[in-house]
């Protein structure tokens, strides 16, 4: 899910995306940069935060591969490494020279891409039933289906992002979507349960790169002045994707339940044509290195050179990927300010992915729901998202009136606007949905219920992401990637009891409980901004001016 990001408004969004997919996993290079514009600064900063993303006081491999880079420039002059000025016009650099209208098609694109592969994750839940009838299994094998193509969109990006750090976006989604489209024919026609679910965790876990690196193509392709609406959009995907699964699997259920992981199938095979034939490379230190080959053809002085060219000569990827694992559990385990927020957006979205296991099987006991209209009742959380979105813009105006009164020193607890708002919107929500779950109340209210819910956790989300950027500049890419990991863990979880659990304790009190576990994370805002300086002063990977 393979997630979520980091991300709905503009400044925040940009920080956040270009810390992750400019920064995230970045090499550690100690290229020097040239005459870099705005729209590269993130690039020539990636060698410096890289040296201060190990986690651990032994960074053997991080120096090693730093070592040898180092070594091979000594007879590197800076002023022959190459780069993009401000407002190069340089044919490889493709952010100058495509048109609005791709623009905004790459954009559009990447962003679908993203929403269909979080669609298959929830195309699950209302075929489960059809799932456990052919094979003659029983329902917690079943949820299985869910759970693993979860883990799947948790793992993925440990090893997809290095990869288009080395080689590039466009290649990476080429090579993923391609992997993840082979899997989904997997599960379409695997003859043993067996081969269904080793085919979900690989169809997730190879179309997780849309999840981690898709948004760094907005962000090469636009300015921050342009981001805004296109990372909103995007920022919204994992949220929608999901919620409308379900709608799809409800309209084809009747047909088999192949028939929705079918058309999800096609529709990905269609969006890897269009991904493969219209969207170029963005990513600028390939660009870099393209530039670099163009020079030295040119000129015929063979001194010109991209510093990505040096690192792929001397890291080794597998080092990369080491690394990349490594350093968001070390994360996760040291630092308790993100091992308490990785848990928040990781209950909310455990919560969402629950209720996929437990809609089949509350609106048809309570309401005899059929199953398409068991599946549009998803739409109440993603209608909730979408009326609350554009409230990401006014969380900016009022973020950059603070920093004005504030003497124009922003502090990253400044960013906990919006999760002000999602701690009494969810528990709210949550409340409202458990307490209207009765046959003699009119369906609506629980709806009503899940869209208070999901604008709580879009909340939620955008205020965990801006502060974990903000708070952890230079950790940024491993903290995002540390809750990424965390939270799909428990989204995963969570449907593997969640039907027991509303059996057993009733459908009211089951919804009660998770209400109440949601009241206990209310502080978690308040206690951050009062104490959240002193406790960034205490850890050694959050940013304390």
């Amino acid at each position: 899910m393979s997630t979520v990001c980091e991300r709905a408004n503009s400044s925040s969004t940009e920080n956040l995306e270009m810390n992750l997919e400019e920064r995230s996993h970045d090499f550690p290079s100690k290229s020097p940069s040239v005459s870099a514009g705005p729209t590269e600064r993130a690039c020539e900063e990636g060698a410096d935060i890289t040296r201060a993303n190990s986690l651990n006081p032994d960074e053997n491999f991080l120096e090693t591969i730093e070592k040898s880079v180092s070594q091979s420039k000594e007879v590197r002059k800076p002023e022959y490494e190459v780069s993009f000025g401000e407002d190069s016009m340089d044919p490889e650099n493709i952010a100058m020279h495509i048109s609005w209208p791709r623009k905004y098609y790459i954009s559009t694109l990447v962003t679908l891409v993203s929403g269909v592969i979080t669609m298959i994750s929830s195309c699950w839940s209302l075929v489960a039933e059809d799932v456990m009838s052919h094979f003659h299994i029983s329902r917690e094998v079943g949820v299985l289906g869910i759970s693993l193509y979860i883990f799947g969109l948790g793992c993925g990006p440990l090893l997809l992002s290095p990869i288009s750090e080395l080689y590039g976006r466009r290649i990476t989604f080429i090579f993923s979507l391609s992997f993840s489209v082979a899997w989904q024919c997997l599960v379409i026609w695997a003859p043993t349960i067996e081969g269904v679910l080793f085919g979900r965790f690989l169809s997730g876990f190879f179309g997780s790169s849309f999840l981690s690196v898709a948004s760094g193509t907005i962000s090469d392709i636009f300015t921050k002045g342009q981001i805004g609406i296109p990372m909103t959009f995007y920022a919204l995907a994992p949220f929608a994707g999901p919620s409308l699964g379900p709608v799809l699997s409800g309209a084809f259920n009747k047909d088999g339940y192949k028939w929705p992981f079918i058309v999800m199938m096609i529709v990905s095979s269609v969006l890897l044509g269009l991904i493969a034939f219209t969207v170029p490379e963005s990513y600028k230190p390939v660009l870099f290195i393209r530039k670099a080959k163009r020079l030295r053809k040119e000129t015929g002085d063979e001194k010109y050179y991209a510093p990505l060219e040096v690192l792929r000569r001397d890291a080794n990827i597998f080092q990369l990927i080491f690394l990349s694992v490594r350093r968001p559990i070390a994360l996760l385990l040291r630092d308790y300010m993100i091992g308490v927020l990785s848990f928040y957006t990781g209950l909310v979205l455990a919560i969402i992915y629950l209720y996929f296991e437990v809609f089949p099987y509350i609106y048809p006991k309570l309401w005899n729901f059929t199953v398409m209209e068991t599946g549009l009742a998803y739409l109440g959380l993603l209608t909730g998202m979408i009326i609350v979105c554009p409230s990401c813009l006014v969380f900016q105006k009022n973020y950059a009136r603070r920093v004005e009164h504030h003497g124009g020193k922003p502090t990253p607890e400044m960013r906990f606007e919006a999760l002000f708002y999602g701690a009494f919107c969810t528990p709210a929500g949550l409340m409202i949905f458990a307490w209207t779950c009765y046959s003699h109340i009119h369906w609506i209210g629980s709806l009503i219920g899940s869209a208070v819910f999901g604008a709580g956790v879009f909340f939620v989300f955008v205020g965990v992401f801006a502060y974990t950027v903000d708070a952890y500049r230079r950790f940024a890419a491993s903290a995002m990637a540390c809750n990424t990991f965390s939270r799909c863990i428990m989204a995963g979880v969570f449907p593997l009891f969640g039907r027991q659990m509303y059996e057993g304790m009733g459908i009211n009190w089951a919804g009660f409980l998770l209400a109440m576990i949601s009241v206990g994370m209310i502080p978690v805002p308040f206690l951050f901004t009062k104490y959240g300086p002193f406790l960034r002063g205490k850890s050694p990977y959050a940013w304390d001016d």
